[in-house]
Formats: C-alpha cells, sequence, structure tokens
C-alpha cells in the first residue's frame, strides 16, 4: 500500500516538472504591472491593445496591463520618459521630434503604416490650401501631435507667426460654431462629422504636400528596452495578436472598444466605422502588422529635418525592429 502511494506521488511530481514551464508561460506565474499611455480617449483608434487586454494576451505573457487614457493635453512621451508609463503610442513624426529633444524613448513597433491625419475647412470659408492658412485661425493638438503641421507650413515656406494658432480640445464643436476657421482632423474621427456633410468640406492632406507620415507607433522607454527587453517582446507580441484579431474580426474588437469606454461617451456605429478605417491605415499591401521599414523612418527624417530638426538623427535613434522580429518569429511558431 505504501509503495503504491510512493508511486502515485513520484508519478504527480514528474507530471508537474513535464508541464511547470507551460503554467508559467500562461497566467500562473505572477505578473508584472504594466501600463500603456495613450495619446487620446479610448476608441477604436487602440482597438488592438483593448482586444489583447480582453482576450488575457497580455495576461499570458505575464504583463498586468493597465491602458491609460490620453488626450490633447497629454504627452505620452513624457509620462513614459518620466516612468509614468512603461509604453505609449503615438505618431512616429513626433517621436521623431521627442527624440532629438533628448527624450529617452525608442519605437518598438509602427502600428499604423499610413497616416490619417489631414486639416479640414468649410467650403464656405474659400480655404482650400496652405496659403489660405495665413492670418486665419487654426486649430492644431499642440505637443504631441504637431510636428506634420509644422513641416507643412515650412514645405510652403509659411511663418508660424503668420497663423493665428489655436490649441484644438476633443471636441469638433469649435470648428462647427466658427470659432475657427480650420480644423485638424483623422479621417477615421473628426472628419466623420454627422452634421456637416463631406461635400461641404474642404481637405487639405498632408499627403498630397509630400508628407504622407506614417502614424502611431507603439514606443518604450530606452531603460525598459535595455533592461528588460522579454518584456518588450512580449509587448509587441501581444498587441501584434491583438491587432491582427481586430483587423479579422472589427464588430468584435468594436464591441470590445465600447466595454471598455466610459458608459455613454461612444457611439458605437462611429467607432464600428472607425474600426474599419484604421484596419487600412494598420494592414497595407506587401508589410506585416507592426513592421518599421527603416526607408520610410529616414525619409520622414530627411523631411523634418528640413525646418523641424534642428540636428541629425539617425533612424536607429527613432526605432528597433529587434522586438518585432523577436515577437513575429514566436507568433509564426505559435508560441
Amino acid at each position: 500500500m505504501k509503495n503504491n502511494i510512493w508511486r502515485s506521488i513520484a508519478v504527480v511530481v514528474c507530471i508537474i516538472f513535464i508541464i511547470a514551464p507551460g503554467l508559467a508561460g500562461s497566467g500562473c506565474r505572477s505578473r508584472q504591472k504594466v501600463s500603456l499611455q495613450l495619446q487620446w480617449i479610448t476608441q477604436a483608434q487602440f482597438a488592438g491593445y483593448y482586444v489583447a487586454l480582453d482576450k488575457g494576451w497580455y495576461a499570458d505573457y505575464g504583463i498586468d496591463m493597465t491602458i491609460k487614457q490620453g488626450g490633447p493635453d497629454s504627452s505620452p512621451v513624457d509620462l513614459v520618459s518620466s516612468g509614468k508609463s512603461d509604453f505609449g503610442t503615438g505618431l512616429l513624426s513626433d517621436l521623431c521630434v521627442a527624440v532629438e529633444a533628448g527624450k529617452p524613448v525608442i519605437s518598438i513597433a509602427q502600428i499604423q503604416q499610413k497616416n490619417g491625419m489631414i486639416l479640414i475647412t468649410k467650403k464656405s470659408s474659400g480655404i482650400k490650401e496652405p496659403q489660405d492658412l495665413i492670418g486665419k485661425r487654426v486649430g492644431i493638438w499642440l505637443g504631441s501631435w504637431d510636428a506634420q503641421f509644422k513641416a507643412l507650413m515650412a514645405n510652403e515656406g509659411i511663418n508660424l507667426d503668420s497663423i493665428n494658432i489655436i490649441s484644438q480640445g476633443p471636441s469638433m464643436e469649435p470648428f462647427l460654431n466658427g470659432e475657427i476657421d480650420v480644423a485638424s482632423a483623422m479621417t477615421y474621427a473628426e472628419y466623420q462629422l454627422e452634421s456637416v456633410q463631406a461635400n461641404e468640406l474642404n481637405i487639405i492632406d498632408y499627403a498630397d504636400y509630400g508628407l504622407g507620415f506614417p502614424g502611431d507607433v507603439l514606443f518604450a522607454a530606452s531603460r525598459t528596452v535595455k533592461q528588460n527587453p522579454t518584456l518588450c517582446t512580449h509587448m509587441v507580441q501581444a498587441s501584434l495578436k491583438g491587432w491582427q484579431y481586430a483587423i479579422e474580426h472589427p464588430e468584435e474588437a468594436t464591441d470590445i472598444v465600447m466595454k471598455y469606454a466610459e458608459k455613454g461617451e461612444l457611439n458605437r456605429n462611429v467607432q464600428s466605422s472607425m474600426m474599419n478605417q484604421i484596419s487600412k491605415l494598420v494592414k497595407t499591401t506587401g508589410r506585416d502588422i507592426g513592421f518599421t521599414d527603416r526607408t520610410t523612418v529616414k525619409q520622414v527624417i530627411y523631411i523634418l529635418r528640413q525646418n523641424v530638426l534642428k540636428s541629425p538623427l539617425q533612424p536607429e535613434d527613432v526605432f528597433t525592429n529587434y522586438f518585432w522580429n523577436q515577437a513575429h518569429q514566436r507568433i509564426k511558431e505559435g508560441s
């Protein structure tokens, strides 16, 4: 009888040793508290991250994730570089400016391969092109969103002092009410104005002036990249899975975003439309989700170097594909 008991215990111990590594890779190990600072409020723009959170994929990699909302007055770069958040999202062009200014951050995944930022005006204003902005009231999201606008003005030879730049908040009411003449907008968000028909608006598209920059990146503090590379790989891996799933299941992704937003804050139809538009920016032909193209980054730096950046900058100062490569390989292997 005793021999049978000890034999059973030995079998159980062997099983534990066999499955322990798998358990450690799942939710059984202690998780590290990690925060992701968004540059805007909860919406479909960030669907992939919320999907990864909701599906438990961050937890699968030992990450106890908190996603923090942002807004026009918050700076994810400052919050991450100061240690108040671990990771952040932001436009590639603005990250270039931040790195050149000495902020210790680096992109670890290029989530949006295209940029949906535009300027919009009412046709009744007669404003159709950048030169028409002189002397006008122009709404800009200042701090973490203005590098592209500054590059446009510089390329067109327009002095910023000749424009009445107004800090634009999250609401489009100032534009609709005529308090500003020109508004910043994203094709997937502000441009979808329910109270204004598209044929009543003029669009000044940055891409038409050679400034079709990539959009949102996922970035980390430089110290995190150096001190905890495994965390960075897991962060990218879970986020990529979230984005892939969101693109393949847009309606479910929209429901997940609605679940994490403040009650009554979002309109589901608007978010569903945004999800479809965001998918076109994230998933483009010939490029895997999250991959950063060095040539593209080099071109962005070159354009910004003309008038926005004050000192030389190398693409490797701004991004690394190391964690993307690690994460992408593991996803392909099913791990």
